[in-house]
């Protein structure tokens, strides 16, 4: 389906490369695009996309999220120059992902979890208050499995980013390449002979580490960057040792699957 986005801009080398590369991401084609300079600075980019219509909520946290946007100013606007033909589809029913407390935890789970990765991405390594606010959206009884799962997508796109040069086949270096690296500007990491230990956490996870849950999102986040090694036998990531729990450290015991 066509319709149109305009967002502002300020003047910021790279700002509109970072905005395609972010609607590539979440499914939307651009097709026609122009500028209206702004008389106090900046400008507003109007954009005719393509793809699955996402409402203001689920464009404005990946789009704000980026260094040189401003605000998302209108979504979800059909494109003038483009006749939209009107679908009869029934309402898709998420009960298990929609939750009311928080706008973060609400929509399409797979949309959503990727919206939630990126503005993570672009707050790395100061990832905490997100972090927190993400943990505080979730009901509890999900809070454990959800964490899991948004570390495991976050540690998958986070091992893109490290751009690893070489290839990476045995578990020393992928430690010692990707997930010391990554988690090192969050963490105290360090290796034991079982797999990695964790024994304090950094400002940049100071509030988010008082959470049982964050360690959680640790877990998921190294088995994310185990599993993007595409050269790397699989292995499965089992935390044995909890802060929480009275332990000195986390220990996270890397297995083969």
């Amino acid at each position: 389906m066509s319709y149109q986005i305009t967002l502002q801009l300020e003047d910021v080398a790279g700002a509109l490369a970072r905005v395609m590369s972010c609607l590539r991401k979440l499914g939307l084609g651009v097709v026609g695009q122009s500028f209206e300079v702004l008389p106090e600075g900046g400008r507003n980019l109007v954009l005719d996309v393509d793809g699955p219509v996402l409402n203001d909520e689920q464009l404005r946290t990946p789009l704000e999220a980026l260094n040189g946007v401003a605000r998302l100013l209108t979504g979800s606007r059909e494109a003038a120059t483009e006749p939209v033909a009107v679908e009869n589809k029934a309402p898709v029913d998420v009960p298990d992902t929609r939750y009311k407390d928080k706008d973060s935890e609400a929509g399409d789970a797979e949309i959503r979890d990727r919206m939630l990765i990126f503005t993570l991405l672009s707050r790395y390594p100061k990832i905490s208050g997100k972090l927190l606010e993400l943990h505080t959206s979730i009901p509890e009884a999900e809070r454990s499995k959800r964490m899991l799962e948004l570390g495991q997508g976050f540690g998958g796109y986070l091992y893109k980013n490290l751009k690893i040069k070489g290839v990476v086949s045995e578990l020393r270096a992928a430690i010692e390449l990707a997930i010391v690296p990554a988690l090192s500007p969050l963490v105290q990491v360090s290796q034991y002979s079982e797999g990695v230990r964790v024994s304090g956490f950094s400002k940049n996870m100071k509030h988010a580490a008082e959470k049982p849950e964050c360690c959680q999102f640790l877990a998921g986040t190294i088995q994310g960057l185990l599993d993007s090694a595409d050269e790397l036998p699989s292995y499965r990531v089992e935390q044995v040792q909890c802060i929480h729990q009275g332990a000195h450290a986390c220990e996270y015991k890397l297995s083969p699957a």
